[in-house]
């Protein structure tokens, strides 16, 4: 059989391939990167002219901290970038490219989609790892998603803010255009419908928080065509929630062991077969229709078969601190 391959060259080829899969349409079984993906983004002021700040460069260096945790998450399954080899932080990381003289700044992520493809290489079929590995790129390297992240901060901020003029301000901004908006709600439906995604897209929000956040020390920043000045970068991400310390960690595991012995929870040990990652988990009746459900857990048990588990945790520091089940489906 022909395997099918395709060279994605820019944010236009990866949204048309997203289109076509939700669209029930056939991928390529293979795709690699050229040129593409980047963000570039043009700072404003009096100290940006082929140079960047302290205080800029650490939104960036805190954008390559996500993105650690995001490849830990990625490949062994949890957001602890301590898992990580020398050697895999180096490949993974981004380059901040100045243009000499200008105010220009291109972040590079060719290296971290390189390891993300062969990563993303597993039991799934081709199909799958494609349509991760796109998802991937666009929540990091697309400018789609970084409008929406402006744009979902704005609607935030004027339910926050009190000044009734201060709320009109900012409801005169327009992050996106209707095709965007259109195109951003498709990948927001793929997101939720992939729990890997879903957890990049967490890691990601925090990212763009940092950088914008950054951009409070230039007198204006620009990512393709929309412009912040430094009120507005500030107003945005004042009040911004931190989203990377909940993810999902949905998979197979096989059920180490159950206790029921609280009426109140009922607790399992649970154990990724793919990772070896062992979570501590609570069910509860709120989630789990009726009792079928901690039935096939038990069953899981005895049988010492795996099941098929969605989980949602909150994670600090790497460490999985609290865990819920919130749905068991057998594996056939």
């Amino acid at each position: 059989m022909e395997i099918s391959t395709a060279v994605i060259h820019s944010e236009e080829d990866a949204l048309r391939f997203v289109e076509m899969y939700i669209a029930g349409q056939d991928l390529p079984d293979g795709i690699s990167f050229e040129g593409w993906p980047n963000l570039t983004f043009r700072l404003t002021g009096d100290k940006f002219h082929g140079s960047l700040t302290p205080s800029v460069m650490k939104g960036f260096v805190e954008m390559q901290a996500q993105i650690n945790r995001a490849y830990a998450l990625l490949k062994y399954g949890v957001p602890d970038p301590r898992k990580l080899s020398k050697e895999e932080k180096e490949a993974i990381e981004i380059q901040v490219n100045v243009e000499n003289g200008s105010s220009l700044i291109e972040v590079n992520m060719d290296g971290f989609m390189g390891e993300v493809i062969q990563t993303a290489v597993s039991k799934v079929g081709p199909q799958e790892i494609v349509i991760t590995v796109l998802g991937v790129a666009l929540i990091w390297g697309g400018v789609v998603l970084f409008k929406k992240y402006l744009e979902d901060r704005k609607e935030i901020r004027m339910a926050e803010v009190k000044s009734e003029s201060e709320r009109e301000h900012l409801a005169t901004m327009r992050f996106m255009s209707e095709q965007e908006t259109k195109r951003s709600e498709l990948l927001t439906q793929l997101i939720k419908e992939k729990p890997k995604l879903d957890n990049m897209e967490r890691l990601a929000h925090d990212a763009k928080t940092d950088i914008v956040k950054s951009f409070v020390k230039a007198d204006t920043a620009q990512i393709d065509g929309v412009v912040l000045d430094a009120d507005l970068s500030k107003n945005l991400t004042t009040n911004a929630r931190r989203k990377s310390m909940e993810i999902r960690l949905d998979g197979n595991y096989r059920i180490e062991k159950v206790d029921s012995t609280d009426p109140e929870s009922f607790k399992v040990q649970v154990r990724n077969v793919d990772s070896d990652l062992r979570i501590s988990c609570i069910v509860q009746d709120v989630f789990l229709d009726a009792s079928e459900h901690k039935k096939a857990l038990q069953h899981a048990e005895w049988d010492r078969k795996p099941v098929h588990l969605s989980i949602n945790a909150k994670e600090l520091d790497g460490e999985i601190k609290s865990a819920i089940i919130l749905y068991v489906k057998e594996i056939t």
